[in-house]
């Protein structure tokens, strides 16, 4: 093949001059003169350094699962009013509706006659006691009137309890209220006025959009480039010239068989809220985790040779070219590709003209040109 190349050029001793030469230490090495090195155009540079590609995975922007709320009501009721409007601010406490329950009713009353009997059963718990004490009652009486004290006390603080569990525990009548448990905005709104709602009724959603997640779908040969703890950089369409900071704070003990992804949750803060669930983002995890140099090479250095990645290098000698193994990673921008492994940075290799070197070696013409 080089020979032919060679015949284009010249004269005939050139030709000669350019026949190739055993390279005895290697059966991966090949020998050529300068003429031949000039018509094939052969270039030796040295591989250089560039930032790292990094890890970019699409996806989901969702609710901290620990701040977002799913609001209810506990007790069957009627809507009496709304407060609260879908994508309102709320603060703690702030009521969102007031409802109305026979059952909060009942037991309201069942509170007010429970309080009666409690303050009368103390009350004549304290004049057995001073008549005890005065030697006009016995100690028997002042038990028995102690222990009505205790029973109707129970029954009060049972009715309270019942009461704080269905969140009605102030007010009048059957009327209570639901409220918001944290400052946030309200995602959800579920009820009119008048309706009924039960227990199993979604009424609101108020999620704190402070720190939103982003969830991953990590393929397993990446997963060694990232864990708990590592910061990402995040990027959304939405907002094209802003970048975000998180950090992945999960990352999945067990590999879903069928997508072969393990699932990764991001912590990103959102003082702004300008990342808003159900937007995608990209999140970018440096390989190197420091954002470190990689050595990379032009795309063109790079040969398959009997089923092996090579690149091939100067050798001791003059004239001679070595086929080494490399593995190669990330493809890059102007045609350059980045070694995982077998050149570092600085290191000479050929540039341009190692196909003529790798057909050379594939078709076995090294041992069929004389010294």
């Amino acid at each position: 093949m080089l020979a032919a190349l060679l015949a284009g050029c010249g004269a005939a001793q050139d030709t000669t001059d350019a026949q190739l030469e055993h390279a005895e230490a290697s059966p991966d090495m090949v020998h050529l003169d300068s003429a031949a090195i000039a018509a094939a155009e052969i270039r030796v540079d040295t591989v250089i350094a560039v930032s790292g590609p990094g890890l970019s995975i699409t996806g989901t922007i969702t609710y901290d699962a620990n701040r977002v709320s799913h609001i209810g009501s506990r007790t069957p009721g009627r809507v009496l009013e709304v407060r609260a409007d879908l994508g309102e601010r709320v603060r703690p406490g702030q009521v969102l509706a007031v409802l109305e329950s026979p059952e909060v009713g009942q037991l309201r009353s069942e509170a007010i006659e429970a309080e009666a009997l409690t303050a009368i059963a103390r009350e004549n718990f304290e004049r057995e006691r001073r008549l005890e004490e005065q030697g006009i009652a016995s100690r028997k009486e002042r038990l028995a009137a102690e222990a009505e004290l205790r029973r109707a006390e129970a029954t009060l603080q049972g009715v309270q309890e019942r009461l704080r569990v269905l969140g009605a525990g102030g007010g009048t009548g059957g009327e209570f209220t639901v409220t918001a448990p944290f400052a946030g905005h309200v995602v959800e709104r579920h009820i009119t006025r008048g309706e009924m709602v039960h227990p199993e009724d979604q009424l609101f959603v108020v999620a704190d959009l402070q720190r939103v997640w982003v969830l991953l779908d990590v393929f397993e040969r990446d997963l060694s480039t990232l864990g708990n703890g590592t910061h990402v950089s995040l990027a959304t369409p939405a907002w094209p010239d802003r970048t975000f900071s998180g950090r992945i704070v999960y990352v999945a003990p067990v590999l879903d068989t069928v997508t072969r992804t393990v699932r990764a949750r991001i912590e990103v803060p959102n003082p702004d809220g300008a990342l808003r669930p159900g937007m995608f983002a990209t999140a970018k995890v440096d390989r190197d985790g420091d954002g470190g140099l990689l050595p990379a090479v032009p795309r063109a250095a790079i040969q398959e040779l009997e089923g092996r990645t090579v690149a091939f290098v100067p050798g001791n000698e003059p004239g001679t070219f070595r086929a080494v193994p490399v593995s190669i990673g990330a493809d890059l921008s102007g045609g350059l590709v980045t070694v995982t492994s077998g050149l570092a940075v600085g290191d000479s290799l050929v540039v341009a003209g190692a196909f003529l070197l790798r057909s050379e070696l594939a078709a076995g013409e090294i041992g069929e040109h004389g010294h």
